[in-house]
C-alpha cells in the first residue's frame, strides 16, 4: 500500500470550518468506500480510489482512517445499519423477523457475498489487522442488535439475563450458512424457524 501523502492534513482544514462540513466529508468518505468495496473488492480496496470517488484530497481519508482495514469496518457498519438497521416494532417477534428480512436481503446480493469472502480469506492469510477490525464490526452489530432484546426484557417477553449476543447468534448463522457456503435458497420459510427457534432458544 502506498504511503499517505505529504502536506497538511486536509481534515483538519475540514474542522475549521463551521455548518457540519466535517460530517459532510465523513459520509461521502463513506459512501464512497462502500461503493469501493462492493464494485471493486478487498483486494483492489484502498485510500487513493475512496478519496477520489468521494471527490476530497487523500489526505482527508488517512488523516481518519490510517488503514485499510479501519476504513472498510467503518464503511462496512454504515452499510450494516442502512441496510440492516435494528427495527423496533413492539414486539420481539416482529423485531428478529424484521431483522432477519432486512439481512436476508443483503445477503442476496451477490457483491456483498464476494466481499465477504475475500474478507475471509485475506483474515485466514494472516492479515491481523484485519482480523482485530472484522472483529470490531462484529462486536457493534451485537451491541446495537442487542437493543432488541433489551426491549423484549423490558416488556418481560424475555427473562433478566439472557445472552443476547447468543440469542442473535442463534437467530442469524443459518442465513449465513446457506449463503456463503450451501447456497441454498434463503426462503421465508427458513425466517419463521429461525425467529420461532431464536425465541425458545436455551439463550432466551
Amino acid at each position: 500500500m502506498s504511503e499517505p501523502p505529504s502536506g497538511p492534513p486536509a481534515l483538519d482544514r475540514v474542522r475549521e470550518r463551521p455548518g457540519g462540513r466535517s460530517e459532510r466529508v465523513r459520509s461521502a468518505v463513506l459512501a464512497a468506500a462502500r461503493e469501493e468495496l462492493l464494485e471493486q473488492g478487498w483486494e483492489s480496496f484502498s485510500h487513493r480510489a475512496t478519496a477520489r470517488r468521494a471527490g476530497v484530497d487523500p489526505a482527508t481519508v488517512y488523516r481518519r482512517w490510517p488503514s485499510r482495514p479501519r476504513l472498510a469496518v467503518d464503511a462496512l457498519l454504515e452499510l450494516a445499519g442502512a441496510s440492516v438497521p435494528v427495527p423496533d416494532t413492539g414486539t420481539l417477534a416482529g423485531d428478529l423477523e424484521a431483522f432477519v428480512s432486512s439481512l436476508r436481503g443483503v445477503l442476496e446480493d451477490a457483491r456483498v457475498l464476494r466481499l465477504f469472502h475475500a474478507l475471509s480469506i485475506a483474515t485466514a492469510a494472516g492479515d491481523e489487522e484485519l482480523r482485530v477490525t472484522v472483529r470490531a464490526f462484529w462486536s457493534a452489530r451485537f451491541e446495537q442488535g442487542g437493543a432488541m432484546v433489551a426491549r423484549a426484557i423490558a416488556r418481560g417477553e424475555l427473562p433478566a439475563g439472557v445472552n443476547a449476543d447468543q440469542l442473535l447468534e442463534q437467530l442469524v448463522s443459518p442465513l449465513y450458512f446457506r449463503a456463503l457456503v450451501t447456497g441454498e435458497p434463503l426462503d421465508e420459510r427458513l425466517i419463521e424457524t429461525q425467529v420461532a427457534l431464536a425465541q425458545r432458544s436455551p439463550a432466551a
